[in-house]
């Protein structure tokens, strides 16, 4: 008694109920699908920078903000001090020396924390626009592959450019964040 074995090629196209596609239409489907989500994901780039700088103004907003009220506190503690006697005037001076000097050095940190965020947060998208991109860019490459064997080579390729980039990558930010560290540490240094 002799089994028959049967090729996987075989069994694929005898169980298989679908309608059969043509190698180039499934090319041309790939690479319309992959314009389409290129498309999608450049509308989603302009989102996201629109979202950053809508946040950007607002955080300014805010600070303009707290401009107005501590102006406003100052005022309020000129008038209240001209009503009192001379020792109030100088109560009032000691008292708008400290505040401009907190102000002065809220106002200053809120900057450079504000220059701080804005400079990571742009080497985050800097960094996942160029990932997303190479990976559009393998989909592309993959679309047009000729055999298995070139589509092995690719993604071999893919995964070593994509390591060596997330690498660069992950340096960057940490020699980035440390560099930000140092500085806002010598800031609290300095008198």
């Amino acid at each position: 008694m002799r089994l028959r074995t049967f090729d996987a090629r075989e069994r694929l196209v005898k169980d298989d109920n679908l309608p059969m596609v043509p190698p180039q239409a499934g090319r041309e489907i790939a690479e319309g699908s992959l314009a389409r989500v290129r498309e999608a994901y450049e509308h989603f780039a302009e989102a996201g920078e629109m979202a950053l700088n809508a946040f950007e103004t607002s955080l300014a907003q805010s600070f303009d903000g707290w401009r107005s009220v501590m102006g406003s506190s100052r005022e309020t503690a000129h008038q209240l001090s001209d009503s009192n006697v001379a020792g109030a005037r100088k109560m009032r001076e000691q008292w708008d020396a400290v505040g401009a000097r907190l102000y002065n050095a809220f106002e200053d940190n809120a900057g450079h924390t504000m220059a701080a965020m804005r400079e990571i947060g742009h080497r985050m998208l800097i960094a996942s626009d160029t990932n997303v991109r190479a990976s559009l860019d393998f989909a592309e490459r993959l679309t047009k592959a000729a055999d298995a064997r070139e589509v092995a080579a690719l993604h071999v390729t893919f995964m070593q450019e994509q390591s060596r980039r997330l690498t660069d990558q992950m340096v960057d930010l940490h020699q980035t964040t440390s560099r930000l560290a140092r500085e806002a540490a010598a800031r609290t240094e300095t008198p």
